[in-house]
């Protein structure tokens, strides 16, 4: 059990892409693994910052991202790096004299080998990808969570990640034209109908993003006459705007903490929240001291409860307010009575009544309710 606990309360790290703009507003399309590779190749880029186009990659870290059969092998990868080799990613960048802008076509990758004694591939950027890459703090760059954005199962959720990330730090609704949207994917030619571009494009790429509870996005369509020209993007964005300080961004980017703040709070299991409710559980609750057994009895009381109503394995964003009013409310009582009072609470999958266990037995039993969710 201590083995367990000790693993479930290791705060895990983010891996953070600061990628200029100009990339973001790029226009290209790719698969959804040629995307995958692409980002990771951005991040060790920027990450090892020492001047060079090449980065390299271990076969064990191509398959952590790429779980596809016959693609996650050696040649499989070697296959998709030959496919990006070809394609080409397009930029439209303001000319100096600011009367107009240029579009110009350059690759993602110059070229690439497999060492097979070492199980490590050898890719070599564009020099214009690699350009860009540096000058982000000049040209301006959103960052981007590489931890979410590789677990995207969608190609189109992995753009308007960034299109959105783009401006969700400054604005709540975020407007993009359907003619401007289609030319970013490369989609010109495609879906004529409106209804066939949301069906096939938009929803399935924000219901992903919504399902990572890093966000909460909604649509508002604005016609002209009766056609829709653009959308607008609701956007309530979780996740972290600023990782680091600027003065470090300077020298090179850094691995950073998912959770950075309040570091000697103490959340007796972290397992039992995502990354977003286990922010808001310790700005809610920061005042409560939860290595105090009763404190803690009535922690895992409060989580027992919700997740038995809601049949899940962990408190999500929205369950959360279930939680909060539940742990508040025993708090609270607690504070008014000497002891703590008796309660019976009720465990996914336990036909059996608790009362007044401790932190431990409680803890204990809850774990045991959940092994399988946890598996």
């Amino acid at each position: 059990m201590e083995k367990f606990l000790m693993e479930v309360i290791k705060i895990e790290e983010d891996k953070v892409l600061m990628k200029n703009n100009l990339l973001v507003k790029a226009r290209y399309s790719i698969s959804l693994i040629e995307n995958r590779i692409f980002l990771l190749m951005l991040y060790k880029l920027q990450k090892e910052n020492d001047g060079i186009l090449k980065c390299q990659i271990s076969l064990s870290e191509f398959k952590k991202i790429i779980k596809f059969k016959g693609k996650n092998s050696a040649n499989g990868i070697l296959e998709v790096l030959e496919e990006l080799r070809k394609k080409p990613i397009f930029f439209k960048e303001k000319k100096k004299n600011n009367k107009g802008h240029l579009w110009g076509a350059y690759g993602f990758i110059n070229g690439y080998y497999y060492d097979d004694e070492l199980g490590t591939f050898h890719i070599e950027a564009s020099e214009k990808i690699h350009e860009i890459l540096k000058e982000y703090l000049k040209m301006g760059y959103t960052p981007i969570n590489v931890q979410i954005w590789l677990s995207l199962n969608n190609s189109y959720a992995q753009r308007f990640y960034d299109l959105l990330r783009l401006w969700s730090g400054t604005k709540n609704v975020i407007t993009y034209k359907i003619n401007e949207l289609k030319e970013l994917l490369m989609l010109d030619e495609k879906y004529d109908k409106y209804n066939d571009f949301k069906r096939r494009v938009i929803k399935p790429a924000i219901n992903e993003l919504n399902k990572t509870e890093y966000f909460n996005i909604e649509i508002r369509e604005n016609k002209v006459g009766r056609k829709i020209e653009s959308i607008d993007f609701i956007v309530t964005d979780f996740d972290k705007r600023k990782y680091f300080d600027t003065k470090i961004i300077e020298e090179k980017p850094i691995v950073i903490d998912k959770i950075n703040s309040n570091s000697d709070f103490y959340v007796p299991n972290k397992k039992l929240f995502t990354a977003k409710t286990l922010s808001n559980f310790i700005n809610d609750f920061k005042k409560y001291d939860f290595a105090n057994t009763k404190i803690k009895s009535i922690f895992y009381e409060s989580i027992g409860t919700t997740l038995d109503k809601d049949d899940e394995d962990k408190i999500k964003v929205k369950s959360y307010n279930y939680f909060k009013t539940t742990l508040l409310d025993k708090l609270n009582k607690s504070d008014k009575k000497q002891s703590i009072p008796q309660v019976k609470t009720r465990f996914h999958n336990i036909n059996q009544t608790f009362t007044k266990y401790t932190s431990e037995e409680l803890e204990k039993k809850l774990l045991e309710s959940q092994k399988d969710k946890f598996k």
